[in-house]
């Protein structure tokens, strides 16, 4: 394992700038693994998102301790004073994902959301097996793009697709953390996010919730503010926005993907919610991707 690429020395109770960092610099995105036992207390001037692959760790953030382990997604704010310990003698490794405001500001806009509400949601969470796997197989992908020194921009592509799908999966916090909403619905909305839920209809949420149809739609309208079918249409958007900037899938196959079998269907409600065409959007964000 490689720590050295894109890696940022620690130094005691610091600020550690962007600028020392030359891919950051150049940019505006970084990717290294870190299996240091731990590192100084310090801050940033630039935001950080990490994924704990294996071990347990103790984690000091801004004077609060946490233990933190597998599967751990976390966003570093600027200016958030944190430090990595060990834990029990316990090895710890991670994926680091450092980025700039302003192309953290650029992967918000291609995915429909702003940095502001991204702050609003929580700043840690714990991943799902299959979002899990895919950060290990994309971080696989970039060692072996490293090891063969070829094809930097492809190497850039995936570290933006990487922290696109990280902030996605914090952005959604915030309607799973309705407040007061029941157990069950809270279940419901986070697998109508997951991946394998992609192409579900209202009669699959119904079944899902194991409540009849007007008790779910109830709900949906009491916690979300939205019906079981604008909620479901919202999310596969969602989920179209980010296929069509981190992907090279047709039109046509994400709208299938998405459960979609017009493709007419799916360009009318999507225009509805970007007042762009698929194709259009895809034009317009996916060139702030490769960085």
């Amino acid at each position: 394992m490689d720590k050295s690429q894109d890696s940022i020395p620690e130094c005691g109770n610091t600020t550690v700038y962007y600028h020392n960092n030359p891919r950051l610099c150049a940019y505006g995105a970084a990717f290294h693994w870190w299996d240091a036992a731990y590192t100084s207390l310090h801050d940033h001037d630039y935001y950080e998102f990490f994924i704990i692959t294996s071990g347990r760790t103790n984690h000091l953030l801004n004077g609060a301790s946490q233990q933190l382990g597998e599967k751990t997604l976390c966003l570093i704010r600027p200016q958030d004073r944190h430090q990595f310990t060990p834990l029990q003698g316990e090895r710890c490794i991670h994926i680091n994902l450092p980025v700039t405001r302003e192309k953290l500001e650029q992967l918000c806009a291609a995915v429909g959301t702003t940095l502001p509400d991204l702050l609003r949601a929580p700043s840690r969470i714990t991943l799902e097996d299959l979002d899990f796997a895919a950060f290990k197989q994309s971080a696989r992908e970039i060692n072996l793009l490293r090891e063969a020194g070829t094809a930097e921009r492809l190497t850039n592509m995936i570290i933006c697709q990487m922290l696109t799908n990280a902030l996605v999966l914090l952005s959604k916090q915030r309607v799973d953390d309705s407040p007061g909403a029941p157990e069950w619905l809270r279940q419901v909305l986070r697998r109508i996010h997951s991946p394998e839920y992609i192409a579900c209809q209202a009669s699959d949420i119904y079944r899902l919730a194991g409540y009849s149809p007007p008790v779910v739609i109830r709900n949906f309208r009491k916690y979300t503010g939205e019906t079981v079918v604008s909620y479901l249409t919202r999310t596969k958007m969602d989920w179209a926005k980010r296929l069509l900037t981190s992907t090279d899938l047709t039109i046509l196959d994400i709208a299938g993907r998405l459960g979609y079998g017009s493709v007419s269907h799916f360009n009318k409600l999507f225009r509805d919610f970007t007042e762009m065409s698929p194709g259009e959007y895809r034009r317009r964000y996916r060139s702030h991707l490769p960085g």
